[in-house]
């Protein structure tokens, strides 16, 4: 049973807190500034070639079509198709929201809008979204890993402190926390299943049992998933291609490889962000990093983080911040809010289905 509906109020961008967002963006400006020389560093921003910025920024915003992509696929496989412009445009909203608010908030607005269905799609169940997005994040953790530890090892090779190299041990941790859950899920439900027949509980059980289907997809298709796994590289190097090209704009003449480190291992310290947007934090792991490669003028490295900063966070907060007020995503994500949805729940009418949908790789209701 779908859960009662309130009625939309009217959408008001949060200006309190994007002021508040602007505000923490000035003082991580100001001490990196003053860090790195000042005026120095402005007149060294200022003078970035234009050529290898508009290269970077293209490629950027060209990874969130690929993400988008990537998503589209990942549901249907799982039986609940989403188209790519659909898709696309619900991954950037959710980036938006994610962007305002700590811990990932807009991956659970993306459940969210998925679950309440509308003209674009059927009703998702929660177990099925969240499993997709479970997916996304496993694969760009093992994406950035392996990347990050390969060129790592051509950059350090066994000069690599222990702090970083503890980093991709705990990322190492949870992927395999995750491949050996889903090992034992089918036997653990199963057990967990016998523990009580109180309803609740066995909505629970199911809700997991669901989930833990929707992330095994993967190994049932693998054609599908070796392009899944494609574009999650792509999406990746990608990153450190950004990051190389800003270097270039400002003449901190660091070889791809050093670049593609350095990029890799700030989206593993920055994998977990603990302010909106990763503010403040990315920019303490960009300074960190860069102090473990060979020096160059200070300035132009403040000027290089500076820069991808302004591409990576503030140009496309900008940007998504458009997108979800012009394609009405905005009205979803309030109406997501406004809604009381309990996860168990919202899964247990659908966990069979999809799970025999997701098994047998058939598409579920068109889009």
């Amino acid at each position: 049973m779908k859960p009662r509906t309130t009625a939309l109020l009217p959408a008001r961008p949060p200006w309190g807190r994007i002021l508040l967002l602007v505000a923490l963006g000035v003082c991580t400006w100001a001490l990196l500034l003053a860090w790195f020389g000042g005026a120095e560093t402005l007149r060294a921003m200022a003078a970035a070639e234009g050529l290898w910025l508009a290269a970077a920024l293209l490629l950027h915003y060209s990874s969130f079509a690929v993400r988008g992509h990537r998503w589209s696929l990942l549901l249907k496989l799982l039986g609940y198709p989403l188209s790519f412009l659909n898709a696309t445009g619900l991954l950037v909203a959710g980036w938006f929201l994610s962007a305002l608010l700590p811990a990932r908030a807009g991956d659970f607005a993306r459940i969210g809008v998925l679950r309440l269905g509308g003209r674009t799609h059927s009703p998702t169940p929660v177990a099925v979204g969240m499993g997709s997005i479970v997916l996304e994040r496993a694969l760009d953790m093992a994406a950035i890993v392996a990347l990050g530890a390969l060129f790592g090892g051509a950059v350090l090779r066994t000069e690599a402190p222990g702090w970083l190299l503890a980093s991709y041990a705990v990322a190492l941790g949870v992927l395999a926390a995750l491949a050996g859950g889903l090992l034992l899920a089918p036997a653990a439900t199963g057990w967990l299943r016998r523990w009580s027949q109180a309803i609740f509980w066995q909505k629970t059980v199911d809700f997991a049992g669901q989930l833990a289907a929707s992330l095994q997809i993967l190994a049932r298709q693998p054609r599908q998933a070796a392009v899944i796994v494609g574009e999650s590289l792509a999406i990746w190097l990608s990153d450190a291609i950004v990051v190389w090209l800003v270097l270039r704009s400002v003449g901190a003449n660091y070889s791809f490889e050093q670049s593609a480190f350095v990029a890799l291992t700030v989206d593993v310290l920055s994998s977990i962000p603990l302010t909106p947007g990763g503010i403040g934090q990315s920019e303490a792991a960009y300074v960190a990093m860069f102090a473990l490669l060979p020096t160059v003028p200070a300035a132009n490295l403040g000027a290089a983080i500076l820069l991808v900063r302004a591409i990576h966070y503030w140009s496309f907060l900008v940007f998504s911040g458009v997108v979800t007020a012009a394609t009405g995503f905005g009205e979803l994500l309030q109406r997501v809010r406004l809604e009381s949805v309990s996860p168990p729940a919202a899964a247990s009418g659908a966990a069979s289905g999809a799970a025999s949908g997701a098994s047998q790789g058939s598409p579920g209701p068109s889009a």
